[in-house]
């Protein structure tokens, strides 16, 4: 499945002296069956969980989300719900027809 464009933000932070970020982040959505290689200079830590879980865990203030993922997932979350969940029904019916 080819990845769906969703949507584009900006986002910028201040870190106190040590510098500052200013992104446009474009986000995607998709499906894939191989291996997730991730850029260890770039990604500190990473982990797949299900969409309710990871809204629940944000609503609670658990976990360590970066501020910009934050305000991706709500935006997501608030748009985008009915997509995330249809392809997450799709993936668990697949894993049961294995």
């Amino acid at each position: 499945m080819p990845l769906q464009f969703l949507f584009k933000f900006q986002y910028q932070a201040q870190f106190d002296e040590t510098g500052a970020e200013n992104e446009l982040c474009s986000v995607f959505i998709g499906r894939g069956s191989e291996t997730v290689k991730i850029n260890n200079d770039e990604i500190f830590a990473w982990r797949w969980v299900r969409p309710a879980a990871l809204q629940t865990a944000m609503a609670a203030g658990a976990g360590n989300f970066t501020p910009w993922f934050m305000l991706e997932w709500t935006r997501v979350w608030r748009d985008h719900r009915a997509q995330v969940l249809d392809l997450q029904s799709k993936l668990g019916s697949e894993a049961r027809s294995r």
